[in-house]
């Protein structure tokens, strides 16, 4: 269980880095610089200095949260879908284009009715195949509006679009 989103661990990080290279950075500017030189303009340099140091470093070793590897399999988002079509059904429409990996048709959490529309998730080269061959194409008596799904956004990132 994270207790922490990616952006809050690297501010905390990058928080962190800035401290201890701001000292750092006080004290290496406090000893280059000439005597009569004020101390708050050592610690201001220093500080910025770290600061920059800190959020670069934190940075460091990140990985994008929207890059995929080779091998990963690839969500295509199923909309417009009949509420009576099974996860069995998308399967083995799916399965002509790529290996499909899993199905998920979306339910209501009250009613625990379907929602009309699914994630398949599958290769990256028969995803592609998959959403070109079968968007707007007719499927259980419904047009299905076929395309890339979205990684899925954290509550922090809803509200902030609110």
């Amino acid at each position: 269980m994270q207790f922490t989103s990616p952006p809050v661990r690297f501010l905390i990080k990058a928080a962190l880095l800035a401290i201890l290279l701001g000292t750092l950075g006080f004290f290496i500017s406090s000893a280059l610089l000439p005597d009569g030189f004020n101390a708050t303009l050592a610690m201001t340099i220093g500080s910025f200095t770290g600061a920059l140091l800190g959020a670069w470093l934190a940075g460091i070793g990140e990985k994008p949260a929207t890059a995929k590897a080779p091998g990963e399999p690839h969500s295509v988002f199923v909309g417009n879908l009949n509420f009576k079509a099974k996860p069995e059904d998308l399967r083995v429409l799916f399965a002509q284009y790529g290996d499909v990996h899993s199905v998920r048709i979306m339910t209501d959490r009250a009613t625990r009715r379907p929602r009309g529309f699914a994630f398949v998730e599958m290769d990256k080269k028969g995803a592609r195949k998959a959403i070109s061959a079968l968007d707007g194409q007719e499927f259980l008596g419904r047009k299905l509006r076929v395309n890339e799904g979205k990684e899925r956004r954290n509550d922090q990132e809803r509200q902030n679009e609110a």
